[in-house]
């Protein structure tokens, strides 16, 4: 009867994991993404030579740069990995007292030093979006003026907060290749910001077509303002949203050691039998899947 009921609390865990993890057997897949490609063709405008990274380097990448964005370093991070991993198997064996399950809960705190480094990097991200707008407030005011992207560039650039990718701008389209276009697209893709895409499409249609093109850039940095100020509001849901899920794990977990002086007998069934070891294996599973999807709410707008 006891193997049965936790048949069932199995059944149901699988089935909420289905649910946290967006998980639809039914749905189809759209193999054609509109957003990709544009994308996509933007880096080929680029450089003609463009070829899409493989799974294996986009996942150092992005480790390496949230790594870099937090304000830490490789062998730190490393450091960071070491002590989440032994802290879990400490834990493990205090919550668990099986070394199989202390193991596995050492490996499932494993990724913790990386959303602690994601949750800073983000932060030290929105700091550079409130450095970026300034930057293009800068350059719009100068370019709207003198309709010469360059030259507005050029007059602002001892002034700038974001300094280095328009320095390196300047000297690309000065020294290297003069086409504006591909230096502007050039650009684009050493600041990763959705506005920033928008105001050197703008800048990419003033060169492309006569016109007033220009004056729609001030628009974007009042969507960039906009944006801004509904972030804060956001921030401060998000921190009840981190609040909630800390609280829900801790309730979680301190059933366990509740059931180990309260019922001895379930105790020992969840942590001696193969079904108990199941469930809690896929409780740690879930915990680090719900912390990047909470991860994946809180990202900048």
């Amino acid at each position: 009867m006891q193997n049965i009921i936790l048949i069932m609390i199995f059944a149901l865990l699988l089935t909420g994991a289905f649910f946290i993890a967006g998980i639809n057997p039914f749905r189809r897949k759209a193999y054609i993404s509109l957003s990709k490609q544009i994308q996509e063709e933007k880096f080929r405008n680029v450089d003609e030579r463009f070829s899409k990274l493989d799974l294996k380097d986009r996942l150092i990448t992005t480790i390496q740069n949230t790594v870099a964005m937090g304000g830490s370093n490789m062998k730190i991070f490393a450091l960071m990995l070491a002590v989440a991993c032994g802290a879990g198997i400490g834990i493990g064996k205090m919550l668990f007292t099986d070394t199989g399950l202390a193991l596995v809960t050492g490996l499932a705190l494993i990724p913790v030093p990386y959303i602690f480094l994601k949750v800073k990097s983000r932060w030290y991200k929105r700091n550079q979006d409130e450095l970026l707008e300034n930057t293009l407030s800068l350059i719009t005011n100068s370019y709207i003026s003198c309709n010469d992207i360059i030259k507005a560039v050029n007059e602002n650039l001892s002034k700038l907060d974001v300094q280095r990718p328009f320095a390196e701008f300047i000297t690309d389209v000065t020294l290297i290749d003069s086409n504006i276009r591909r230096g502007l697209r050039r650009l684009e893709l050493k600041i990763n910001n959705r506005y920033f895409s928008e105001w050197i499409d703008i800048l990419v249609l003033s060169q492309e077509k006569s016109g007033d093109m220009r004056f729609i850039l001030p628009a974007v940095i009042d969507g960039m303002n906009d944006a801004k100020k509904l972030q804060i509001e956001a921030d401060t849901v998000m921190m009840n949203v981190w609040k909630e899920y800390f609280m829900s794990i801790i309730l979680a977990f301190s059933i366990i050691p509740i059931l180990r002086f309260s019922n001895a007998e379930w105790f020992n069934i969840l942590i001696n039998t193969f079904v108990g070891k199941l469930l809690i294996v896929l409780m740690l599973v879930l915990t680090i899947i719900s912390a990047f999807l909470t991860l994946r709410i809180n990202k900048p707008l």
